[in-house]
């Protein structure tokens, strides 16, 4: 005792540290407990939002795979449907063509023949009234009828 009175502490400073273990004490027990347990608790949940946002992202990589195979799907259904009526369309046109063709190529055949049989009805009808005129010229001329 007489080293703690050499150094200047008197009975104030066992006063002083009993206080001193009291005010940790209530510190410990009222304030920090409960901070470190919200702490804990704090970090459990952050570590379960971590979690369920990790396995979100893994669903959402997952339905996204889901969606593009069955986009791929629809679009090669429908490709395919586009192309089978593309390709019917096409056979239908050119059935529309050729039956055009024959039909101008039919009637195009019946104006040549009404021609050909126009134009040589045209040459007997010309060569009788030639033959006509020349039997009028010549009787005129001659003062005969032939």
């Amino acid at each position: 005792m007489e080293i703690l009175q050499q150094l200047g502490a008197n009975e104030t400073a066992f006063i002083q540290f009993i206080l001193f273990v009291v005010s940790i004490t209530f510190l410990t027990v009222v304030i920090f407990n409960p901070f470190f347990k919200a702490y804990d608790q704090r970090l459990k949940q952050t570590k379960g939002a971590d979690q369920v946002a990790s396995e979100t992202q893994d669903e959402a990589k997952k339905l996204e795979q889901i969606y593009q195979s069955r986009a791929r799907e629809i679009n090669d259904k429908l490709n395919a449907v586009f192309s089978t009526l593309k390709h019917e369309a096409n056979d239908s046109a050119s059935k529309i063509l050729n039956d055009a063709k024959t039909a101008i190529a039919t009637t195009t055949d019946k104006a040549r023949t009404e021609i050909d049989a126009q134009k040589k009805n045209a040459q007997q009808n010309s060569q009788a009234i030639a033959e006509e005129v020349s039997n009028e010229i010549s009787k005129k001329l001659t003062g005969v009828a032939l």
